[in-house]
């Protein structure tokens, strides 16, 4: 009885959450173990390491992993710092599901592919049916809030997973440190145009702490 009754529940939501059963393709058994850790990532069209400046109070960590510690380091508004590196961790990806065949990932509608770290341009990382399908053109997917899809609209987002992105900074006075990246850092973005961000990269000593 007690099996009965998770099938049951099992068949009203994936019926629920997606207009028909849940399939066993909704589960793609060979995914990657989690967390997909993409190192050196910058993971936006025109997304640069370089100088950057601290738009809201910071602190630094000694790592991007878990069990980090606090360096007791605070970078302060309109601050200059260095971006070093980054890297993206993606503890959950994004759940995508095929309405429309699409021959080059090899899926049928009712196939569920999965998306990892973003690129900028609408390209990110995929896996389908076993294999990644790296920086590859994503914009055929419909996201959650119904925009996104630019061509086919062949598949569209169930779920978004959890992801996250920390940079390793340095500070003027040579304090190196990491920081989950919330829209703390101005001039990330070389295709941003900003007098101030394009004056700043091209001064390449790094002698203040405040923009000019």
């Amino acid at each position: 009885m007690t099996k009965t009754r998770s099938l049951v529940l099992l068949y009203l939501a994936g019926t629920l959450l997606f207009g028909r059963p849940l399939l066993a393709q909704d589960s793609p058994a060979s995914a990657p173990s989690l967390p997909v850790i993409d190192y050196n990532a910058c993971p936006f069209e025109g997304c640069t390491f370089g100088k950057w400046i601290v738009t809201r109070e910071t602190s630094l960590f000694s790592t991007w992993r878990e069990g980090r510690e606090a360096l007791g380091v605070t970078l302060k508004k309109e601050q200059i710092v260095t971006g070093l590196t980054g890297v993206h961790i993606t503890y959950e990806p994004d759940r995508i599901l095929i309405r429309e065949a699409i021959p080059e990932l090899r899926v049928q509608p009712g196939d569920i592919i999965l998306r990892y770290m973003y690129h900028g341009e609408g390209f990110c990382d995929l896996w389908a049916k076993g294999q990644w399908k790296k920086e590859y053109d994503c914009t055929f997917i419909t996201e959650l809030n119904h925009g996104g899809c630019l061509r086919d609209c062949a598949a569209t987002a169930s779920s978004e997973g959890k992801k996250e992105w920390w940079v390793q900074v340095k500070t003027p006075q040579g304090a190196t440190g990491w920081s989950k990246a919330e829209g703390q850092f101005d001039c990330m973005d070389s295709l941003g145009g900003e007098p101030k961000c394009g004056k700043l990269q091209s001064n390449s000593p790094q002698d203040s702490e405040t923009p000019k």
